[in-house]
Protein backbone atom coordinates (compact mmCIF):
# COMPACT_ATOMS: atom_id res chain seq x y z
CA UNK A 1 0.00 0.00 0.00
CA UNK A 2 1.21 3.53 -0.58
CA UNK A 3 2.42 5.66 2.31
CA UNK A 4 1.89 9.43 2.25
CA UNK A 5 4.36 11.68 4.01
CA UNK A 6 2.63 13.60 6.80
CA UNK A 7 3.46 16.37 9.27
CA UNK A 8 5.39 14.48 11.96
CA UNK A 9 4.38 17.00 14.62
CA UNK A 10 0.99 15.31 15.00
CA UNK A 11 -2.39 16.94 15.50
CA UNK A 12 -1.84 17.89 19.17
CA UNK A 13 1.33 19.82 18.37
CA UNK A 14 -0.22 21.54 15.38
CA UNK A 15 -3.11 22.75 17.55
CA UNK A 16 -0.73 23.85 20.29
CA UNK A 17 1.00 26.19 17.83
CA UNK A 18 -2.14 28.30 17.47
CA UNK A 19 -4.24 27.60 20.58
CA UNK A 20 -4.24 30.55 23.05
CA UNK A 21 -3.01 30.05 26.60
CA UNK A 22 -0.92 26.95 25.91
CA UNK A 23 2.85 26.67 26.36
CA UNK A 24 3.88 25.27 22.98
CA UNK A 25 7.59 24.95 23.85
CA UNK A 26 6.80 23.07 27.07
CA UNK A 27 4.53 20.67 25.22
CA UNK A 28 7.18 20.02 22.59
CA UNK A 29 9.79 19.38 25.28
CA UNK A 30 7.46 16.93 27.03
CA UNK A 31 6.72 15.19 23.76
CA UNK A 32 10.43 14.84 23.00
CA UNK A 33 10.93 13.38 26.46
CA UNK A 34 8.21 10.79 25.83
CA UNK A 35 9.71 9.95 22.45
CA UNK A 36 13.19 9.48 23.88
CA UNK A 37 11.91 7.40 26.78
CA UNK A 38 10.05 5.02 24.48
CA UNK A 39 12.95 4.92 22.06
CA UNK A 40 15.13 3.78 24.95
CA UNK A 41 12.58 1.06 25.71
CA UNK A 42 12.66 0.03 22.06
CA UNK A 43 16.46 -0.17 22.11
CA UNK A 44 16.40 -2.29 25.26
CA UNK A 45 13.86 -4.69 23.78
CA UNK A 46 15.62 -4.72 20.41
CA UNK A 47 18.76 -6.19 21.97
CA UNK A 48 16.82 -9.41 22.47
CA UNK A 49 16.32 -9.62 18.71
CA UNK A 50 19.77 -8.27 17.74
CA UNK A 51 18.03 -5.66 15.65
CA UNK A 52 18.41 -1.95 14.98
CA UNK A 53 15.33 -0.49 16.67
CA UNK A 54 12.69 1.59 15.00
CA UNK A 55 9.40 2.96 16.22
CA UNK A 56 8.70 4.84 12.99
CA UNK A 57 5.39 3.25 12.03
CA UNK A 58 5.38 4.85 8.58
CA UNK A 59 8.75 3.26 7.82
CA UNK A 60 7.69 -0.14 9.15
CA UNK A 61 4.51 -0.16 7.07
CA UNK A 62 6.39 0.52 3.86
CA UNK A 63 9.91 -0.85 4.27
CA UNK A 64 10.34 -2.67 7.57
CA UNK A 65 11.97 -6.10 7.65
CA UNK A 66 10.24 -8.98 9.37
CA UNK A 67 12.72 -8.68 12.25
CA UNK A 68 11.95 -4.98 12.68
CA UNK A 69 8.22 -5.66 12.50
CA UNK A 70 8.54 -8.44 15.07
CA UNK A 71 10.47 -6.12 17.40
CA UNK A 72 7.84 -3.41 17.11
CA UNK A 73 5.02 -5.91 17.68
CA UNK A 74 6.72 -7.18 20.84
CA UNK A 75 7.25 -3.62 22.08
CA UNK A 76 3.64 -2.69 21.33
CA UNK A 77 2.41 -5.72 23.28
CA UNK A 78 4.36 -4.50 26.31
CA UNK A 79 3.28 -0.86 25.99
CA UNK A 80 -0.37 -1.81 25.44
CA UNK A 81 -0.48 -4.72 27.90
CA UNK A 82 -3.33 -3.20 29.92
CA UNK A 83 -5.47 -2.62 26.82
CA UNK A 84 -4.75 -6.13 25.56
CA UNK A 85 -5.75 -7.63 28.92
CA UNK A 86 -8.94 -5.55 28.92
CA UNK A 87 -9.80 -6.89 25.48
CA UNK A 88 -9.04 -10.47 26.52
CA UNK A 89 -11.55 -10.15 29.35
CA UNK A 90 -14.06 -8.39 27.11
CA UNK A 91 -13.76 -11.14 24.51
CA UNK A 92 -14.45 -13.85 27.08
CA UNK A 93 -17.43 -11.89 28.39
CA UNK A 94 -18.80 -11.41 24.86
CA UNK A 95 -18.63 -15.12 24.02
CA UNK A 96 -20.32 -15.98 27.32
CA UNK A 97 -23.13 -13.45 26.93
CA UNK A 98 -23.99 -13.57 23.24
CA UNK A 99 -26.27 -16.03 21.53
CA UNK A 100 -23.96 -17.57 18.96
CA UNK A 101 -25.18 -18.52 15.50
CA UNK A 102 -24.90 -22.23 14.68
CA UNK A 103 -23.08 -21.44 11.42
CA UNK A 104 -20.03 -20.05 13.24
CA UNK A 105 -20.56 -21.06 16.90
CA UNK A 106 -17.86 -23.71 16.58
CA UNK A 107 -15.91 -22.29 13.63
CA UNK A 108 -12.22 -22.13 14.52
CA UNK A 109 -9.54 -20.51 12.39
CA UNK A 110 -6.56 -22.75 13.14
CA UNK A 111 -3.24 -20.98 13.73
CA UNK A 112 -1.42 -23.39 11.41
CA UNK A 113 -3.79 -22.50 8.57
CA UNK A 114 -4.62 -18.87 9.26
CA UNK A 115 -7.83 -19.16 7.27
CA UNK A 116 -11.25 -20.82 7.20
CA UNK A 117 -14.41 -20.41 5.13
CA UNK A 118 -18.12 -20.92 5.73
CA UNK A 119 -21.25 -20.73 3.58
CA UNK A 120 -23.49 -18.03 5.08
CA UNK A 121 -25.63 -17.62 1.97
CA UNK A 122 -28.79 -18.69 3.82
CA UNK A 123 -28.21 -16.51 6.88
CA UNK A 124 -30.39 -13.42 7.14
CA UNK A 125 -27.53 -11.11 8.15
CA UNK A 126 -25.37 -12.21 5.24
CA UNK A 127 -28.28 -11.87 2.83
CA UNK A 128 -28.92 -8.33 4.08
CA UNK A 129 -25.27 -7.38 3.58
CA UNK A 130 -25.19 -8.92 0.10
CA UNK A 131 -28.31 -7.03 -0.95
CA UNK A 132 -27.01 -3.72 0.41
CA UNK A 133 -23.74 -4.19 -1.49
CA UNK A 134 -25.55 -5.04 -4.72
CA UNK A 135 -27.74 -1.95 -4.35
CA UNK A 136 -24.74 0.30 -3.63
CA UNK A 137 -22.86 -1.11 -6.60
CA UNK A 138 -25.81 -0.57 -8.94
CA UNK A 139 -26.19 3.01 -7.72
CA UNK A 140 -22.50 3.60 -8.40
CA UNK A 141 -22.83 2.24 -11.93
CA UNK A 142 -26.01 4.23 -12.61
CA UNK A 143 -24.32 7.44 -11.47
CA UNK A 144 -21.91 7.22 -14.40
CA UNK A 145 -19.03 8.33 -12.19
CA UNK A 146 -15.70 6.58 -12.53
CA UNK A 147 -14.89 4.40 -9.53
CA UNK A 148 -11.69 4.96 -7.60
CA UNK A 149 -9.35 2.17 -8.64
CA UNK A 150 -5.90 0.78 -8.03
CA UNK A 151 -4.59 -1.75 -10.52
CA UNK A 152 -6.82 -4.83 -10.25
CA UNK A 153 -9.41 -3.42 -7.81
CA UNK A 154 -12.15 -0.80 -7.91
CA UNK A 155 -13.32 0.71 -4.63
CA UNK A 156 -17.10 1.05 -4.57
CA UNK A 157 -17.66 2.29 -1.01
CA UNK A 158 -16.49 1.95 2.57
CA UNK A 159 -17.45 2.30 6.24
CA UNK A 160 -19.55 5.36 7.01
CA UNK A 161 -20.39 6.20 3.41
CA UNK A 162 -22.27 4.83 1.65
CA UNK A 163 -22.42 2.01 4.23
CA UNK A 164 -24.08 3.39 7.36
CA UNK A 165 -24.66 1.98 10.84
CA UNK A 166 -28.27 1.02 10.11
CA UNK A 167 -27.30 -0.96 6.99
CA UNK A 168 -26.83 -4.66 6.44
CA UNK A 169 -23.04 -4.58 6.13
CA UNK A 170 -22.53 -2.85 9.48
CA UNK A 171 -24.97 -5.21 11.18
CA UNK A 172 -23.08 -8.21 9.80
CA UNK A 173 -19.64 -6.81 10.68
CA UNK A 174 -20.66 -6.14 14.30
CA UNK A 175 -22.54 -9.41 14.83
CA UNK A 176 -21.56 -12.56 16.77
CA UNK A 177 -21.82 -14.38 13.44
CA UNK A 178 -18.43 -12.91 12.46
CA UNK A 179 -17.04 -11.70 15.78
CA UNK A 180 -17.11 -15.07 17.57
CA UNK A 181 -14.50 -16.73 15.27
CA UNK A 182 -12.41 -13.53 15.29
CA UNK A 183 -12.36 -13.39 19.10
CA UNK A 184 -11.40 -17.05 19.32
CA UNK A 185 -8.55 -16.53 16.85
CA UNK A 186 -7.10 -13.43 18.54
CA UNK A 187 -7.91 -14.51 22.08
CA UNK A 188 -9.33 -11.03 22.63
CA UNK A 189 -12.03 -8.62 21.47
CA UNK A 190 -10.87 -7.00 18.20
CA UNK A 191 -10.79 -3.52 16.73
CA UNK A 192 -12.63 -3.15 13.43
CA UNK A 193 -10.44 -0.80 11.41
CA UNK A 194 -12.62 -0.69 8.32
CA UNK A 195 -14.68 -2.38 5.66
CA UNK A 196 -15.34 -1.77 2.00
CA UNK A 197 -16.86 -3.13 -1.19
CA UNK A 198 -14.37 -4.13 -3.89
CA UNK A 199 -15.00 -4.83 -7.55
CA UNK A 200 -12.38 -6.92 -9.34
CA UNK A 201 -10.90 -5.53 -12.54
CA UNK A 202 -10.01 -9.00 -13.73
CA UNK A 203 -9.84 -8.40 -17.46
CA UNK A 204 -6.04 -8.46 -17.37
CA UNK A 205 -3.08 -9.24 -15.12
CA UNK A 206 -1.40 -6.37 -13.26
CA UNK A 207 2.09 -7.54 -12.17
CA UNK A 208 2.45 -5.02 -9.33
CA UNK A 209 -1.02 -5.56 -7.89
CA UNK A 210 -2.69 -7.75 -5.28
CA UNK A 211 -3.22 -10.34 -8.03
CA UNK A 212 0.23 -11.59 -6.94
CA UNK A 213 0.90 -13.23 -3.59
CA UNK A 214 1.59 -10.79 -0.76
CA UNK A 215 1.32 -10.17 2.98
CA UNK A 216 -0.63 -7.21 4.36
CA UNK A 217 1.51 -4.72 6.33
CA UNK A 218 -0.72 -3.74 9.26
CA UNK A 219 0.74 -6.04 11.93
CA UNK A 220 2.14 -9.49 12.57
CA UNK A 221 -1.45 -10.74 12.69
CA UNK A 222 -4.86 -9.50 11.57
CA UNK A 223 -8.07 -11.09 10.35
CA UNK A 224 -9.95 -9.99 7.29
CA UNK A 225 -13.34 -11.44 6.53
CA UNK A 226 -14.06 -11.52 2.81
CA UNK A 227 -17.72 -11.98 1.91
CA UNK A 228 -18.57 -12.81 -1.69
CA UNK A 229 -21.34 -10.54 -2.99
CA UNK A 230 -21.60 -12.41 -6.28
CA UNK A 231 -21.24 -16.13 -6.92
CA UNK A 232 -17.55 -16.87 -7.44
CA UNK A 233 -16.11 -19.78 -9.39
CA UNK A 234 -12.72 -20.50 -10.93
CA UNK A 235 -13.39 -18.01 -13.76
CA UNK A 236 -14.30 -15.09 -11.45
CA UNK A 237 -10.86 -14.33 -10.03
CA UNK A 238 -11.46 -16.07 -6.66
CA UNK A 239 -9.61 -15.24 -3.46
CA UNK A 240 -6.49 -17.36 -2.92
CA UNK A 241 -4.38 -17.95 0.18
CA UNK A 242 -1.38 -19.96 1.33
CA UNK A 243 -1.60 -21.61 4.79
CA UNK A 244 0.35 -19.80 7.49
CA UNK A 245 2.62 -22.81 8.00
CA UNK A 246 3.62 -22.69 4.31
CA UNK A 247 3.82 -18.88 4.25
CA UNK A 248 6.28 -19.11 7.15
CA UNK A 249 9.16 -19.57 4.69
CA UNK A 250 8.95 -15.79 4.19
CA UNK A 251 7.07 -14.72 7.34
CA UNK A 252 9.84 -16.10 9.57
CA UNK A 253 12.69 -14.78 7.41
CA UNK A 254 14.08 -11.90 9.53
CA UNK A 255 15.46 -10.01 6.53
CA UNK A 256 12.37 -10.31 4.32
CA UNK A 257 10.66 -7.05 3.34
CA UNK A 258 7.06 -7.11 2.14
CA UNK A 259 6.92 -7.48 -1.63
CA UNK A 260 4.75 -9.18 -4.25
CA UNK A 261 5.68 -12.81 -4.87
CA UNK A 262 5.24 -15.24 -7.75
CA UNK A 263 3.40 -18.49 -7.07
CA UNK A 264 6.65 -20.45 -7.19
CA UNK A 265 7.80 -18.71 -3.99
CA UNK A 266 5.79 -21.27 -2.01
CA UNK A 267 5.49 -25.04 -1.96
CA UNK A 268 3.75 -26.44 -5.04
CA UNK A 269 0.13 -27.24 -4.31
CA UNK A 270 -0.03 -25.06 -1.18
CA UNK A 271 -2.19 -22.30 -2.69
CA UNK A 272 -5.84 -22.70 -1.67
CA UNK A 273 -8.51 -21.24 -3.97
CA UNK A 274 -11.86 -20.21 -2.44
CA UNK A 275 -15.01 -20.42 -4.55
CA UNK A 276 -18.60 -20.19 -3.35
CA UNK A 277 -22.04 -18.66 -3.52
CA UNK A 278 -22.80 -15.04 -2.73
CA UNK A 279 -22.72 -14.94 1.05
CA UNK A 280 -19.67 -17.18 1.41
CA UNK A 281 -17.36 -15.78 4.12
CA UNK A 282 -13.60 -16.33 4.18
CA UNK A 283 -11.68 -15.59 7.39
CA UNK A 284 -8.00 -15.00 6.61
CA UNK A 285 -5.02 -13.73 8.57
CA UNK A 286 -3.65 -11.60 5.76
CA UNK A 287 -0.52 -10.66 7.73
CA UNK A 288 0.51 -14.30 8.27
CA UNK A 289 -0.85 -15.84 5.05
CA UNK A 290 0.36 -14.98 1.58
CA UNK A 291 -2.75 -14.24 -0.44
CA UNK A 292 -3.95 -12.92 -3.79
CA UNK A 293 -7.07 -12.67 -5.91
CA UNK A 294 -8.94 -11.04 -8.77
CA UNK A 295 -6.80 -12.80 -11.36
CA UNK A 296 -7.98 -12.67 -14.99
CA UNK A 297 -11.33 -14.33 -15.56
CA UNK A 298 -14.55 -14.14 -17.54
CA UNK A 299 -16.99 -13.22 -14.76
CA UNK A 300 -17.53 -10.22 -12.51
CA UNK A 301 -16.51 -10.52 -8.85
CA UNK A 302 -17.83 -8.29 -6.09
CA UNK A 303 -16.43 -8.83 -2.61
CA UNK A 304 -16.91 -7.20 0.79
CA UNK A 305 -13.74 -6.89 2.88
CA UNK A 306 -13.97 -6.39 6.67
CA UNK A 307 -10.77 -5.75 8.62
CA UNK A 308 -10.24 -6.71 12.28
CA UNK A 309 -7.07 -5.91 14.23
CA UNK A 310 -5.64 -5.97 17.74
CA UNK A 311 -4.16 -2.96 19.61
CA UNK A 312 -0.63 -3.55 18.30
CA UNK A 313 -1.51 -2.72 14.68
CA UNK A 314 0.75 -0.20 12.98
CA UNK A 315 -1.96 2.30 12.08
CA UNK A 316 -2.55 3.10 15.77
CA UNK A 317 -0.34 5.26 17.97
CA UNK A 318 2.18 3.36 20.07
CA UNK A 319 1.48 5.60 23.07
CA UNK A 320 -0.58 8.69 23.76
CA UNK A 321 2.22 11.10 22.86
CA UNK A 322 3.38 9.21 19.75
CA UNK A 323 4.28 11.98 17.24
CA UNK A 324 3.56 9.80 14.20
CA UNK A 325 -0.06 10.41 13.14
CA UNK A 326 -2.72 7.72 13.13
CA UNK A 327 -2.32 6.27 9.65
CA UNK A 328 -5.80 4.93 9.05
CA UNK A 329 -9.08 4.20 10.76
CA UNK A 330 -11.72 3.74 8.12
CA UNK A 331 -14.51 3.48 10.68
CA UNK A 332 -14.26 7.12 11.79
CA UNK A 333 -17.14 8.06 9.47
CA UNK A 334 -19.45 5.48 11.06
CA UNK A 335 -22.14 7.21 13.11
CA UNK A 336 -23.58 4.60 15.46
CA UNK A 337 -25.74 6.42 18.00
CA UNK A 338 -26.55 3.24 19.92
CA UNK A 339 -23.09 2.20 21.05
CA UNK A 340 -22.66 -0.36 23.81
CA UNK A 341 -19.45 -1.55 25.46
CA UNK A 342 -18.85 -4.00 22.61
CA UNK A 343 -19.47 -1.74 19.60
CA UNK A 344 -17.58 1.07 21.31
CA UNK A 345 -14.57 -1.22 21.75
CA UNK A 346 -14.97 -2.53 18.21
CA UNK A 347 -14.91 0.93 16.63
CA UNK A 348 -12.33 2.25 19.13
CA UNK A 349 -13.25 5.89 18.63
CA UNK A 350 -15.34 8.32 20.69
CA UNK A 351 -19.11 8.06 20.74
CA UNK A 352 -20.54 10.73 18.39
CA UNK A 353 -22.07 13.76 20.08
Amino acid sequence: MSVVNQDIRGADQAQAATAPGRDFEAEIAALRGDRNRWKAEAEKLAEQFQNTPTIDRSYLLAKGTMRQRQTYHALAKEVKADEIQRRRELGQKYLAEQKLDPETAKLVVLQKDGFASVDLSQHQLAQGAVQECLDIYQQAIDSGKELLSKDSLEFVGDAGWPFIASGGVYKLATSPLLLAPVIRYFGMFPIMTGFGLLSARNEEFYPHSSQRLHFDPEDRTQLKVFVYITDVDETSGPFMAVPAEDSAVLYNNPDFRLARQDDNAVREGSIRTFTGKAGTAIFCDTCRCLHAGARPGDKKRLMLSIEYNIPTHLHSKLWEGDPVPERRSRTLKVRDYNLNEYTEALLAHPKPA
